[in-house]
């Protein structure tokens, strides 16, 4: 170390969040798991260009689940309006999809790389041949940005990822869709452990 200059160490940010919230989950399991349409969701806080910013969150998060491979085939209606139950449900029947995905923004702010980034999303999914809610879930991820803290022989400095955003919606929708993923395809139960022959 040059004790002539200060050296400076990099810590990478992290997303912090907590567990999603759920407020309706199904008994049951299908026996085949369903193909779904992902409709944009619906912006509730008060900004400009809602629809944009639903849009484009809505695609992450779709991204997010096809990498999860969360159901068999997830079809991403981008041109359809912003989540009402009643239309998706017509939309999802046009379209012969099983189920459908859609929910709400409920909190946004985009930071960037100079400040806090947060996103809660509300997502529903509803069975399309009888219209019943099959899972409500919330879940909220903040990216706060830190700044360089000097010691006496060294600084610490924090770096943002590249697309801090992403990576908020990104943490908050692949937690949700592991719920999802594990209804579907529930993990294998664990082996009993063999007995050792020396005890």
């Amino acid at each position: 170390m040059d004790l002539a200059s200060q050296p400076t160490f990099y810590l990478d940010d992290w997303v912090r969040r907590g567990y999603p919230q759920v407020m309706v989950r199904p008994e049951g399991r299908p026996e085949i798991p369903p193909n779904a349409l992902f409709m944009p969701l619906r912006v509730t806080q008060q900004m400009q260009h809602p629809t944009l910013v639903g849009t484009n969150v809505s695609r992450m998060v779709w991204q997010t689940w096809l990498q999860q491979r969360v159901f068999p085939v997830i079809e991403f209606a981008d041109q359809a309006t912003p989540y009402r139950q009643d239309i998706a449900l017509r939309l999802a029947r046009m379209k012969g999809a099983q189920v459908v995905v859609g929910g709400y923004v409920t909190y946004f702010v985009e930071g960037g790389t100079a400040g806090d980034t947060r996103v809660s999303l509300q997502i529903e999914i509803l069975d399309v041949a009888s219209g019943q809610l099959l899972w409500s879930m919330a879940h909220t991820a903040l990216l706060e940005r830190q700044f360089t803290n000097d010691y006496l022989l060294f600084a610490t400095k924090a770096r943002m990822p590249s697309d801090p955003t992403w990576a908020v919606v990104q943490t908050v929708s692949a937690d949700m869709g592991k719920e999802v993923h594990d209804w579907l395809y529930p993990p294998a139960p664990k082996a009993p452990s063999k007995p050792d022959a020396f005890q």
